[in-house]
């Protein structure tokens, strides 16, 4: 359940208790123990139709696998699986500031006090389809559907490890465990439903398309680059063999070029190969490879549910329902165009060992969940945690918490005398979705007679600082300054005082939104994006990039191409580097005074080559004499 790490904006008043009236939703039976200091409330449970919505949609049964993402800045949206014969997913809607309280409140007295923040609840695609698009089924409950049994699941933000890297829309991926033991995609803007298995092309490098298996989840790998896509797939019994996706972007099912929703992301042509290796009794496994066949294929009948580490993408956490837990590390090798499977390979570590059906002990793992690296209460966390269900044959549900090194073991929920409540599911890391560290709010499910979907919070829970992410998109980026700009009405120069609708762009917090904020984030998204040192003014087209930053003729063609001394409305890309609305000389100065075409995200001590630096001086040269005629023309 892998949901790209977004930053929070905090709300206002931070620990604020504010009551609401009682509300059938929005804290009521709590179906789960919190043990170890947590705390949890009632988020939404079996039957629950929220009064309204405008929608008849009553909650099934048999919660699991969650994702989550936020479509705009007040909704924090919600995936729901239902692991039923006759199979769906909700789409559940909270009113984030008051959700955000409602945690607050139960940090400060223990329960929400009364706080509603349930907005709607319905079924979470309006139409699907079972050939890439090219007819489409509309659908608003199950009467006319036929899935099977949706375990977990996983939300992925686009440009999900970088500008292009990963996929490049808003995707939830889930599949069937059992039946027709399809795999499926569910646009989360468009709200469409696509089928992968058996649609997808076949690329001629492996075994073509999309594999049919008996799933229980897919985890997105960063292949390093921009062209492919890589999904590791863990089907919980069926083949009982984990395999790899490679997609080709950009291709139809035919391999010819295209732009469509499965095309851009990589999932309507590709291949699959099979995870060479056994899972290690104890310690490390080193020697995984890839192949064609199921000879010597990685086998375990109750692999379940894996996750991609948020810090360090290539790293996979799964689930192993009969041996323990495990991480993966990939070396993919794409460096030829292509996905070279002779070239890759992957190791294996045993984090956790597995005691069956014995409470009070890890064992019967299910549903994982692995954060963000993050800083709870002073104690730095680098790798992230990593978060546990366990399916255990007696039905008490137990949650556990550990580090990827396995350390720092602790139970942090259970069923235990819930009526109604069996094993746990589907556990979620939210917590850079409400202004707070990795590893302080969580989602988890019960299954059982009274499936329920809860909150459960850290007692080490920490908020966050002001975001450079304005947008919630998961990114820092040129979009967010030009919400910045925007948003002030293009008068950064002279300075905005703040309001409670513009507090966020107060990120030096003197009440006023002028350049030092400006400067402010230019710092605050540098480091969120891995840079030691700030953005430079100038710099019109690296806003965002993860992977180099320059400033050169091409940030200068922007500038000149744009230049207006008297222009409004203008945004960063375009040569307007201090949020008054026009390029003009000022910004000119900056991008003159920060010309760096050798590229400036290196360490401090390396020097660019002496040729790059030179030619950029010259063009920069050659250039100014007609900046200044062109100055003098337009003053």
């Amino acid at each position: 359940m892998y949901c790209r790490s977004v930053t929070g904006l905090l709300f206002a008043a931070t620990h604020l208790l504010i009551i609401f009236p009682v509300h059938a939703l929005d804290g009521g039976v709590l179906r789960v123990n919190p043990r170890n200091g947590w705390s949890a409330f009632e988020v939404i449970s079996r039957g629950d139709d929220p009064a309204g919505d405008g929608f008849n949609w009553s909650m099934p049964d048999t919660f699991d696998g969650l994702g989550a993402w936020l479509p705009d800045a007040s909704t924090l949206r919600l995936q729901v699986n239902h692991e039923t014969n006759d199979a769906t997913i909700s789409e559940v809607n909270l009113d984030r500031t008051h959700f955000q309280l409602a945690i607050s409140n139960t940090l400060s007295i223990g329960h929400p006090g009364g706080v509603t923040f349930v907005q709607s609840a319905r079924q979470a695609y309006d139409r699907w389809s079972d050939d890439g698009g090219s007819s489409w089924t509309a659908t608003s409950d199950t009467t006319n559907t036929s899935f099977y049994r949706f375990c977990s699941g996983q939300s992925y933000r686009d440009d999900t490890f970088g500008v292009d890297r990963g996929f490049v829309d808003d995707i939830y991926i889930m599949g069937e465990e059992g039946g027709t033991k399809r795999l499926f995609a569910l646009d989360l803007v468009e709200r469409d439903f696509y089928l992968l298995s058996g649609v997808s092309g076949s690329a001629s490098v492996a075994l073509g398309g999309m594999p049919f298996d008996s799933w229980e989840n897919a985890a997105l790998v960063d292949t390093g680059e921009t062209d492919h896509v890589a999904l590791l797939l863990s089907p919980d019994g069926g083949s009982e063999r984990m395999q790899l996706y490679v997609g080709e972007k950009g291709k139809d099912t035919s391999g010819s070029p295209a732009s469509d929703f499965l095309t851009r992301n990589g999932l309507a042509y590709g291949s699959y190969f099979y995870l060479n290796d056994s899972l290690p009794v104890s310690g490390t496994s080193t020697n995984g490879s890839f192949d064609t066949t199921t000879s010597g294929a990685l086998r375990s009948s109750k692999m379940e549910d894996i996750d991609t580490s948020p810090s360090d993408p290539i790293r996979v956490v799964l689930g192993d329902q009969n041996s323990g837990l495990f991480t993966f590390e990939f070396d993919l090798d794409f460096g030829g165009g292509g996905f070279n499977a002779a070239g890759s390979g992957f190791s294996i570590t045993k984090i956790q060992d597995h005691l069956n059906d014995t409470d009070g002990s890890f064992g019967d793992a299910d549903n994982v969940d692995w954060t963000d690296s993050t800083i709870l209460s002073g104690n730095v966390f680098s790798e992230g945690l990593i978060f546990v269900n366990e399916d255990t044959g007696t039905n008490n549900g137990e949650i556990w918490m550990n580090t990827p090194t396995g350390t720092h073991l602790t139970k942090i929920g259970d069923t235990v005398s819930i009526s109604g409540s069996t094993e746990t599911s589907g556990i979620l890391d939210i917590s850079s979705l409400v202004g707070y560290a990795p590893g302080s709010v969580l989602l988890t499910n019960n299954q059982g007679s009274n499936s329920s979907l809860s909150a459960l919070i850290n007692p080490d829970a920490t908020q966050l600082p002001m975001s450079c992410d304005f947008d919630f998109d998961g990114a820092c980026d040129e979009a967010d300054m030009k919400l910045m700009y925007s948003a002030n009405g293009h008068d950064l120069v002279n300075g905005v005082a703040s309001s409670p609708d513009t507090e966020k762009f107060d990120l030096v917090d003197d009440n006023v939104i002028n350049n030092l904020d400006i400067d402010a984030w230019l710092s605050h998204a540098a480091m969120k994006n891995g840079y030691a040192t700030a953005y430079r003014r100038g710099d019109t087209d690296d806003l965002g990039n993860l992977v180099s930053r320059d400033v050169d003729l091409t940030d200068f063609n922007h500038l000149s191409s744009n230049f207006s001394p008297g222009g409004t409305g203008l945004f960063w890309p375009q040569g307007n580097f201090d949020g008054d609305g026009d390029v003009d000389l000022a910004d000119y100065n900056y991008l003159a005074g920060n010309f760096y075409p050798g590229g400036y995200g290196a360490p401090v001590h390396e020097v660019p080559e002496p040729t790059s630096l030179i030619l950029g001086m010259l063009s920069l040269v050659c250039t100014m004499w007609w900046l200044a005629t062109l100055w003098r023309v337009a003053g």
